[in-house]
């Protein structure tokens, strides 16, 4: 039979092939820079181990059988720097050189060139033969090493004085690419001097480099399109739009269409990108460098502050254009802005501006940065911010909950009998503040909130649970307490924070509102380590309310007992449907539970499974998937399902 699973090379990466001796121009499609980049990328981290004294180990897939990749590629067999070996018979040593043939072959003068060991890759450049391959010279023209790169750059100089126009041109993209790199300047002005300069077929090469691999030859192409005009600022926001995976290209494309121009179109075109870009990161970088080149104009500043979606970019444009000339200008308009943030930046410049008289509004924001904002502004003009407060909380017609969570903010003990009358207030939102404020001073004891538990606003009873959440005696009180919400909140926080009895929480299973019960499912779900088997079969007696009945099935199916499982046979057809569903749910382990159709109550497993023959005969169905294989492992087919079914008869 035919191994249709080791086609010639289809399986070998470019260094690979020529480990096995396969031409060069098998292993790199001819006229891609990519390809060369890859070659020697591929060969570089095959020989590593070896240099480097590694044992390395692999497995790989191929089709449905797994090899070792040793079985593959052999990196040990590829050529490696020899210390002083008598390799050539008569003529005597030879001394220290690679271990390749006499001659080297093309395909070992490639893997020499591009070998994890600078010895092997400058004795490769050494031979002369390394002219013919003229991109990988050129990519040892960047090589990390000096000693390597002083000679490669030599022959390579040598090499294009003698190439053809064409040639050159081939190589165009190549250097461009390894002009990214640290020593790869050098290359890439030496290849653009003999073609003229950047032109358009290398920048579209290194912009069509698809992949991960290609990310850096997608950079080196956007670069190089920017730096000769090619790419125009539509042209580069649009890649920075549509790049699909890597951040980098993005931000090289918007730092190189900022590059273009400074006028108004420029700027619109820019507003626009951050408008219609999808990702935050990018957004904000961009705008960053934008800002250091001086491209967003003040008005463009406020507008981003005040109405851009992204916060990021609202709070680094106000923190950008406060330092700009002429802000003071544009407070007024960041002071309306909807962000608490870029409306505290503009608080803060306030006193600077000369408008301390402005500062008495935001006392009362809703945001309390604001509020503390304000209130060191004010205080700093010589205002008295304690003072204000008090007043603006001494009229009950006027006061305002921002007002109260000021008056608070100042731990002051004095506003103690001001917060008490307070919590009288009819606007529930000032009761709340000021029962928080009494809280935050510390003279409200944790007992006393009870009192304020049946306030009818919310607001009040989540200051109340808040209180109280640390305290699992008075959370207990508050579980008979009228109000369904309280009752959840209180079970919620006993089961989270101290953790509640199964017995305890079981009577709340029923209780009348919904949230009460869900909270209650959770703390018993969360308590089941503390109820028996035998408990959770007596809670599903019919005599029990159903939500208990369908809560002990459910967590009847968890436990993996023979117990368990006649139980779900016996409520199959059971009248609720909450308890039919957990039941049924749990019954489909009659297919493999070998130890509840052998047990104590075989016969009555047996009963409830002929019983429940037209479910069986659903689970015939799935015979051709080997499902019925379970039921003749447990032995828990009816004779009679047996019967209608010839192989299987006799067999339970």
């Amino acid at each position: 039979m035919a191994n249709v699973f080791l086609l010639p090379t289809q399986y070998l990466s470019a260094g690979e092939r020529l480990l096995h001796g396969k031409a060069v121009s098998s292993a790199v499609a001819p006229g891609r820079a990519e390809d060369w980049v890859r070659l020697d990328t591929d060969v570089f981290h095959g020989t590593l181990g070896r240099v480097s004294g590694w044992k390395v180990s692999s497995k790989r897939w191929i089709g449905d059988h797994c090899f070792d990749g040793r079985e593959i590629a052999d990196w040990d067999t590829a050529p490696y720097w020899c210390e002083g070996e008598d390799r050539t018979g008569a003529d005597g040593p030879t001394g220290a050189a690679p271990s390749w043939g006499r001659p080297p072959t093309p395909s070992e003068l490639a893997l020499c060139l591009c070998h994890a060991d600078a010895r092997v890759r400058a004795a490769a450049l050494d031979t002369g033969g390394a002219i013919a391959l003229l991109p990988l010279l050129l990519l040892r023209c960047a090589d990390g090493d000096e000693r390597v790169r002083e000679r490669a750059r030599r022959a390579f100089a040598e090499a294009l004085d003698g190439a053809d126009d064409g040639t050159a041109v081939s190589l165009a993209a190549l250097a461009l690419r390894i002009g990214l790199r640290r020593h790869g300047g050098w290359a890439r002005a030496v290849v653009l001097a003999r073609t003229g300069g950047i032109q358009e077929p290398a920048v579209q090469e290194l912009l069509a480099s698809g992949g991960w691999p290609g990310a850096d030859a997608r950079l080196a192409g956007i670069r190089a399109g920017a730096e000769a005009g090619l790419l125009d600022a539509d042209a580069l926001y649009r890649i920075a739009l549509t790049a699909a995976r890597d951040n980098s290209e993005r931000l090289e494309a918007v730092r190189a269409a900022c590059a273009t121009g400074h006028d108004t179109a420029a700027r619109k075109r820019f507003i626009g990108f951050l408008d219609a870009c999808e990702n935050s990161e990018v957004r904000v970088c961009a705008l960053r460098h934008a800002l250091s080149v001086r491209l967003p104009s003040l008005g463009d500043l406020t507008d981003l502050a005040v109405g851009h979606r992204d916060r990021h970019v609202r709070r680094l444009a106000a923190r950008a254009l406060l330092d700009l000339p002429g802000a003071d200008t544009a407070l007024d308009r960041l002071l309306a802005a909807p962000d608490g943030t870029v409306r505290g930046s503009a608080v803060g410049r306030l006193r600077a501006a000369a408008r301390p008289a402005d500062l008495d509004p935001y006392l009362t924001d809703p945001s309390p940065w604001v509020r503390g904002l304000a209130a060191r502004e004010l205080r700093a003009a010589g205002g008295d911010p304690h003072a204000r407060y008090r007043a603006l909380c001494a009229d009950p017609e006027t006061v305002t909950p921002p007002a109260v969570s000021g008056l608070a903010e100042h731990r002051d003990l004095g506003d103690a009998p001001m917060l008490d009358a307070l919590t009288r207030h009819t606007d529930g939102a000032v009761r709340a503040r000021a029962l928080g404020g009494l809280r935050r001073l510390g003279v409200l004891a944790a007992d006393a909130l009870l009192l304020y538990a049946d306030d009818p606003d919310p607001r009040v009873a989540a200051v109340v649970l808040r209180g109280l959440r640390d305290d699992p005696v008075l959370l207990r009180v508050l579980l008979a307490h009228p109000h369904a919400r309280i009752r959840a909140r209180a079970l919620v926080h006993l089961t989270h924070r101290h953790g509640i009895g199964w017995h305890d929480a079981l009577p709340l299973l029923t209780d009348a509102a919904k949230e009460v019960r869900r909270a209650a499912r959770g703390a018993l779900w969360a308590a089941r380590g503390e109820v028996t088997v035998a408990q959770l079969v007596a809670l599903t007696g019919p005599g029990e309310p159903p939500e208990r009945r369908a809560l002990a099935m459910q967590l009847l199916a968890r436990t993996f007992e023979p117990e368990a499982l006649l139980t779900a046979l016996r409520l199959l057809d059971d009248p609720v449907p909450a308890v039919r569903a957990a039941a049924r749910d749990d019954a489909v382990r009659s297919l493999w539970d070998r130890e509840a159709a052998q047990g104590p109550h075989a016969d009555e497993f047996r009963a409830l499974a002929d019983r429940h023959r037209a479910r069986a005969r659903v689970y015939a169905g799935l015979a051709e998937a080997g499902v019925c294989a379970w039921y003749d492992c447990v032995g828990v087919v009816p004779v009679s399902w047996c019967a209608e079914h010839g192989d299987w008869a006799g067999r339970s």
